[in-house]
């Protein structure tokens, strides 16, 4: 019997099936419609779905309990995350949002490549926060416009996935004056990936942000040495794979020795 009869690992439990939520990301089409764009430095998602109560309540209603029925629905998408300025996919929302125009919205799992939710929306909140502590970060309300199509239910073909299917993860980089002049101790939150390595690089903010599964730019660093760079020039730090691809990626302000 396959796996002792699924005696202690079974396969078809509903733990075995549950779906992490880092592999569910939020894409938007670009504007001719031919790529799908997963948007950048996102960390968390939440779709809203609601309809509206209608009481129907009257004197002769058994039990003396209230009665409702379920009126126009609607939806929403609240996202947030690091703020990529350069990347395309904030470049799409920035012009939706000033111009009024609404985005195609598509939301995948991106370890299965499957899609899972779609529609059309309005972007109707977009606030940009960058404390002075802390990396600069995004909220964004994606307001639905008609239906929020259950693609689980009612499958696509193509079912168009992001390139890469993955966004770009995120890297929480501190940069503190190191031991030598010139040069600045850098700090990355959470710890390197095994079989996984640092490249930096260092310039006039803001830097370039690299797209996730492309080969990333920079410098090759061990993760401990010292960084020769210029205090208020921006770092970035970007965790690569074994062939030199961006799979996540961090930034800070440099704080170098004088």
């Amino acid at each position: 019997m396959a796996f002792d009869n699924n005696n202690y690992c079974d396969f078809t439990s509903s733990v075995a099936k549950a779906v992490a939520g880092k592999d569910i990301l939020l894409c938007i089409f670009n504007t001719t419609g031919d790529e799908l764009l997963a948007i950048s430095g996102q960390q968390g998602l939440t779709i809203n779905r609601s309809a509206d109560t209608i009481e129907i309540t009257s004197k002769d209603t058994q039990g003396g309990w209230k009665s409702y029925l379920a009126g126009m629905k609607e939806w929403s998408i609240d996202n947030d995350g690091i703020y990529v300025p350069n990347d395309q996919s904030h470049s799409v929302l920035s012009e939706a949002f000033e111009n009024g125009d609404p985005v195609c919205v598509k939301v995948v799992n991106g370890k299965t490549k499957t899609g899972m939710f779609g529609g059309l929306a309005v972007v109707t909140d977009y606030p940009i926060e960058a404390p002075y502590d802390d990396s600069t970060t995004y909220s964004i309300t994606l307001s639905g416009m008609g239906a929020l199509v259950d693609l689980m239910v009612n499958p696509v073909a193509p079912d168009t996935m992001p390139e890469g299917s993955a966004a770009l993860g995120t890297l929480t980089v501190v940069s503190v004056a190191g031991t030598s002049s010139g040069d600045t101790a850098v700090y990355v939150n959470p710890a390197l990936t095994g079989g996984n390595s640092y490249k930096y690089v260092t310039g006039e903010a803001p830097l370039d942000w690299p797209t996730y599964g492309t080969t990333a730019p920079g410098t090759a660093w061990n993760g401990t040495d010292g960084i020769a760079a210029t205090t208020g020039d921006e770092i970035m730090i970007i965790e690569v794979d074994s062939t030199g691809k961006a799979l996540k990626a961090g930034t800070a302000t440099v704080t170098a020795k004088a």
